[in-house]
């Protein structure tokens, strides 16, 4: 899965100069803007002209992405996007000057890595004639195979938002459930007091490493389990549960 990564950007050798939102170059060569939030970018066009002075065709811009797995990013790069709103059509489209807009921005970015796939943006309604064209091209010249046309929805299906995704617990949730029911029905109360303390101690230390996420997520479980054993308890295990459940909800996030 691929994630938007905005830090990689910010770091960038060429941020000094040319970091955009990838809106302000939709509305500078569009006249409106496509992107509900904020798209951090490199606008490799202003480089060139601005900080290079040169005006060597490049891609429009750069923005940064990265692998993610198990709540973890890696593999930080650059991802080139061509900003292609305003074309109704695909006659237009120029291969030999494309390609070379294509080598020239990845010269540009080394020695920093970039990403193979390049990402065309168009008006949804003409991305399937895009894409056919992209794929007669592909049997001339494989680096066409890399390129990605696509409308906004494809775009934000292709890249996530690393905010919007749900956080994967490193624990089996299930698991530490079973345990409190298993020991609960074994010994009551006092035999699930050894192991909640055990884990406010683990989700002490989880916040320590600033992994609230995980901590919130293991006292979610531990805080439903005690909350339906209440009712089982006489009144003065009820007053040490609720203690207990009063220290778990500082956990939760």
């Amino acid at each position: 899965m691929l994630v938007y990564s905005p830090e990689f950007t910010n770091k960038s050798k060429l941020a000094y100069c040319c970091l955009k939102d990838l809106n302000f170059l939709c509305i500078r060569d569009y006249g409106e803007s496509f992107f509900e939030n904020e798209v951090v970018c490199l606008d490799l066009d202003a480089y060139e002209s601005s900080c290079v002075g040169e005006n060597k065709p490049t891609i429009d811009a750069a923005i940064g992405i990265a692998d993610y797995q198990n709540n973890r990013t890696s593999s930080d790069r650059h991802l080139l996007v061509e900003l292609r709103f305003g074309y109704k059509s695909t006659k237009n489209f120029d291969f030999t000057n494309m390609k070379h807009k294509v080598m020239h921005s990845r010269d540009i970015l080394i020695p920093e890595p970039v990403n193979e796939s390049v990402i065309f943006l168009y008006d949804e309604r003409i991305v399937p004639q895009v894409r056919n064209i992209f794929n007669r091209l592909s049997k001339q010249d494989n680096e066409v195979k890399r390129w990605l046309p696509m409308g906004i929805n494809g775009f934000w299906n292709y890249i996530y938002d690393i905010k919007t995704l749900p956080y994967i617990p490193e624990n089996d949730l299930a698991n530490i459930e079973k345990d409190l029911t298993c020991k609960y029905e074994v010994g009551g109360l006092n035999a699930i007091d050894r192991l909640v303390n055990y884990w406010i101690e683990e989700m002490m230390k989880y916040n320590l490493r600033y992994k609230q996420a995980e901590s919130s997520a293991v006292a979610e479980v531990i805080l439903n389990f005690l909350l339906s054993i209440i009712p089982n308890e006489k009144d003065l295990e009820k007053e040490y549960l609720l203690l207990l459940i009063e220290q778990v909800r500082t956990f939760i996030v």
